[in-house]
């Protein structure tokens, strides 16, 4: 195809501000990126010795969250409805499978379950449901941050999917200065603090329902006979 006459002087323009265009994409990409700090919490379970072993298996199943929780950010709340994320640092992973991956971790490290594992991993007795409804830490203005958690916890009858308990667990835990390293230290012992009463608290309801279910299939048990 032949130009007009009158498009020839556009040409060098357009290759020059071609160049120009190309020059600014090869700094942006040879340039350095911020670094980021990815965050994978260490926990360690200390099981209580009045704890009883089961011989029943446990479900964890991927944690309920909201769009904002449900992302590899670290929260920080700064005021009653205002939450932004950590400059320059991220969890490993998002925190509902960080967190069901941590749960795992812990009630099989307490020694006291038959089996943990994930959907479908394995036959259970119960499932354990939960919502994450806070996983942040907390700038009320004071020089050191804190960390908040607030969990909803439904164990479930794998049976007759029926909800054999629920509740909220709720834990603050203050940080030891205002740098990133106390925050996740206030992370990880806040979150050793709600896995020890979560797994007591699984293990003395899942019995407790285990044998209510069981004096319920007995006493159906002798109605029956009685008709029969």
């Amino acid at each position: 195809m032949i130009m007009p006459a009158s498009v020839y002087p556009l040409v060098p323009r357009l290759a020059v501000a071609l160049a120009v265009l190309l020059l600014l994409s090869a700094c942006g990409l040879g340039r350095p990126l911020s670094p980021v700090s990815i965050i994978a919490p260490e926990i360690e379970l200390r099981p209580d010795p009045n704890w009883e072993a089961v011989d029943w298996a446990l479900q964890v199943r991927r944690p309920a969250a909201d769009r904002m929780r449900d992302s590899d950010r670290i929260l920080v709340r700064t005021g009653a409805s205002r939450l932004q994320p950590y400059p320059a640092a991220s969890w490993l992973d998002n925190v509902p499978d960080m967190l069901q991956a941590l749960t795992i971790q812990a009630l099989e490290d307490s020694g006291q379950l038959l089996g943990v594992g994930r959907a479908g991993g394995l036959r259970s007795r119960f499932a354990m449901a939960t919502e994450i409804r806070r996983f942040e830490g907390v700038d009320d203005g004071r020089a050191d941050l804190a960390v908040h958690l607030v969990i909803q916890a439904n164990l479930v009858d794998q049976r007759s999917g029926a909800v054999a308990a629920s509740r909220t667990f709720s834990v603050v835990e203050p940080t030891s200065g205002s740098g990133l390293d106390e925050l996740v230290s206030a992370f990880e012992r806040a979150l050793q603090d709600y896995f020890f009463e979560l797994t007591g608290w699984i293990l003395v309801e899942g019995e407790q329902a285990r044998a209510q279910a069981a004096q319920q299939r007995q006493s159906w048990r002798e109605r029956r006979g009685q008709r029969d």
